[in-house]
């Protein structure tokens, strides 16, 4: 983590996702990415106390959201062994 504490709640390149290619990767991936563009339109000292405001205001539908999909990959993952 950075030492810089306006830097702790975006992830640097050093932090890529990108080793590990997962659901749960790809789910991160788009969640991040949605953030950065919604930053976009803020000044940079603003930028890490809106996207903290945006994930508390979003982090209940991304959960159900996130679970629905680890649900069906589990479901998808007994089927196969049942077969």
């Amino acid at each position: 983590m950075p030492d810089d504490q306006d830097n702790w709640f975006l992830p640097h390149p050093a932090d890529s996702f990108s080793d590990a290619p997962s659901p749960e990767t790809e789910f991160l991936q788009t969640q991040l990415a949605v953030i950065e563009a919604y930053l976009q339109c803020f000044p940079c000292e603003q930028r890490d106390f809106r996207a903290l405001a945006w994930i508390e205001a979003h982090a209940g539908a991304y959960r159900q959201q996130w679970q629905a999909q680890a649900a069906s990959r589990q479901g998808c993952r007994l089927s196969v062994r049942v077969c």
